[in-house]
């Protein structure tokens, strides 16, 4: 089994060697393409070698060794952006036991150890190997014998339009808890308990518990958030509504259901993170207190539009109008408006795509 470095903070002095680093990111920001020429520009001057996902290539106009995700062969991978970004990250790389480091734009990040304008400190810490690995639980789905990809946040059972009612029934070690009726339930990792879980009614845990949080959301039968050990079992069966429902990883993989049963278990590969310090919990409240000072600068007089699509960027990160769309489940005029609105009151920022110009990217500011 490969041997990642033990927590050791002790000063020593810088080694000369060569590591070699996997690159990936947000793609659709030019400012940050900017800042990742930047961080290629010193690893190439430290004699570090470099592997980037394929299609970055073209976008930073490089001549580098591009791959997939799960062809990677780099010591770190160093994902920049937002939370979005380190959560796709995790989902295509599967089994790879290949620490990440999540570097962010600037933006408020969960997962996020470092951010863009802190690289040069976090790479020196990587070369004097202060810096340890951190494992957190993934969660492993099937759908009736079909794998899905690894949730690091959580799943999310619900229909695909929204203000509808889904019956299923929950068990957990072969052991019935409940038949309900909701708008949806959510099984939530500790890493996954400050996202949608949180929004839901679920409690904040620590990274360092070993379950998962299993909440209905909107339960007409007033069922409460259930705990249970990351060892057990848990089965989502006899799925129905009148909208087809969806399995939904991590709040981008989308998968049908239909009359489906779901197996969700602790997959076998945790998600390694690359840390540098041991204040995980703190680091978490003091996110959320700056996430919740962030909500409070919405007006109460804003529409109601307006604060569910702000609370969409905050979870999602930066979308298209259409995404938005999608996910909101709101007309189209709606959405437009509500955009309008956070852009004048300065919450969120619209870019032009660069890989469409008849496009906008909004993200939170």
């Amino acid at each position: 089994m490969e041997k990642f470095p033990k927590r050791n903070f002790k000063s020593i002095n810088c080694i000369n060697f060569n590591m070699k680093f996997g690159i990936v990111c947000k793609q659709d920001d030019k400012f940050l393409l900017d800042s990742v020429k930047n961080i290629i520009a010193l690893l190439k001057r430290k004699n570090h070698k470099v592997e980037l996902e394929k299609t970055l290539n073209t976008l930073l106009k490089m001549n580098e060794v591009e791959l997939q995700i799960t062809d990677m062969t780099a010591k770190i991978i160093l994902a920049i952006g937002d939370d979005a970004t380190i959560l796709r990250v995790f989902r295509d790389i599967g089994s790879k036991k290949i620490p990440i480091l999540g570097i962010s734009s600037g933006m408020l990040s969960f997962l996020a150890e470092t951010d863009v304008n802190n690289f040069e400190i976090a790479l020196k810490r990587i070369e004097q190997k202060k810096y340890s690995i951190e494992k957190r639980a993934r969660i492993a789905v099937s759908v009736d014998g079909k794998v899905l990809p690894f949730a690091l946040n959580e799943l999310v059972i619900s229909a695909s339009r929204g203000a509808t009612i889904v019956r299923y029934t929950l068990k957990v070690d072969k052991e019935l808890i409940w038949r309900d009726s909701a708008d949806g339930i959510i099984i939530a990792t500790p890493t996954g308990s400050t996202g949608y879980a949180l929004s839901a009614g679920g409690p904040v845990v620590s990274n360092k518990s070993n379950i998962f949080v299993v909440i209905p959301v909107c339960s007409i039968n007033h069922n409460k958030p259930f705990v249970v050990s990351d060892n057990s079992e848990v089965v989502i069966s006899e799925i129905s509504s009148p909208a087809t429902c969806e399995a939904v990883v991590d709040g981008k993989f989308r998968f049908g259901l239909d009359s489906s049963t779901i197996v969700i278990k602790k997959a076998d590969y945790p998600a390694l993170f690359v840390r540098f310090g041991r204040e995980l919990n703190s680091k978490v409240f003091g996110k959320l207190r700056k996430r919740i000072e962030t909500a409070d600068m919405i007006s109460k007089d804003a529409p109601p539009s307006a604060k569910f699509i702000y609370k969409i960027l905050q979870y999602e990160g930066a979308l298209t109008q259409k995404e938005i769309v999608r996910l909101s489940l709101l007309p189209s005029r709606t959405v437009r408006s509500a955009l309008d609105y956070l852009v004048k009151a300065g919450l969120i920022s619209r870019q032009t795509s660069i890989r469409d110009t008849r496009q906008s990217i909004y993200s939170t500011v």
